[in-house]
């Protein structure tokens, strides 16, 4: 529990806030990596739009990125801090959560074991392989001790991961680790942490425009005695990445 609250309902509530936050704020851009192309430049597709631009740090044909795009002075459009966006996000899994649905499930006496559940009966009913092997890949993480959620709401697609306890051990029993992928901020690792009688919220982010949008909009995440944000020089990488074999993938 985190202040009277489930680990579930306490990365819901942050979530939430900055989801809303998101709204009005298109900061980072996606991409995504069509074809790897002469002197380092690759062709690449953004929303409806093709385009050659250059990279310095290669890039793999096929995966989507969040970029910052920068041009030089011959005209040539140059991609900056490229992160690969999480396979799960990129899959469109045929199950997700909204929002408003997490909510819901968050005021359950055992969140988790409501989501668990959901899943073990969509599995039952499962009306292709694609979701059969969605729904054991959630499962496949819950199993690893991470709870996996894909989350659609108004259109944009989201990926929340909890844990109750990582291998730091400066965490303690009433911290939460959770990790989130959101089409405008780009990767957030955070940890909720209850010490002392103080709530504190922790965030750590790729981006340092991402940083300064919250910087200015933390009075939103309410609920929370200090929040600490920090701009992450290293890659954010998902609790859990998805790439472990479905039920349907293991060969006997």
């Amino acid at each position: 529990m985190i202040y009277g609250m489930t680990p579930v309902k306490a990365a819901q509530a942050v979530l939430g806030k900055m989801a809303a936050i998101e709204v009005n704020a298109l900061l980072q851009l996606g991409i995504r990596v069509l074809e790897k192309q002469a002197s380092g430049r690759y062709l690449v597709e953004m929303g409806r739009h093709t385009f050659t631009t250059k990279s310095d740090t290669p890039l793999e044909p096929g995966l989507e990125y969040w970029v910052e795009m920068a041009d030089s002075r011959e005209g040539i459009v140059h991609l900056k801090r490229l992160h690969p966006k999480p396979l799960l996000l990129k899959k469109g899994f045929m199950e997700s959560f909204t929002l408003e649905t997490l909510q819901q499930i968050s005021k359950k006496s055992d969140p988790s074991g409501t989501i668990r559940d959901h899943l073990l009966q969509t599995l039952s009913s499962a009306q292709s392989k694609e979701q059969f092997q969605n729904i054991t890949q959630l499962l496949l993480s819950f199993h690893q001790g991470v709870l996996t959620l894909p989350i659609e709401d108004k259109g944009r697609k989201m990926l929340l991961q909890m844990r109750r306890r990582g291998k730091n051990k400066d965490l303690n029993q009433k911290s939460v680790e959770f990790y989130a992928a959101m089409s405008n901020l780009g990767p957030i690792e955070g940890v909720i942490d209850r010490t002392d009688h103080l709530t504190t919220l922790r965030l750590n982010l790729y981006y340092p425009k991402s940083v300064a949008l919250l910087e200015r909009e933390k009075t939103h995440l309410e609920g929370f005695d200090r929040i600490e944000i920090r701009c992450k020089e290293e890659q954010i990488h998902p609790l859990w990445d998805g790439k472990q074999p479905g039920l349907l993938d293991i060969k006997g």
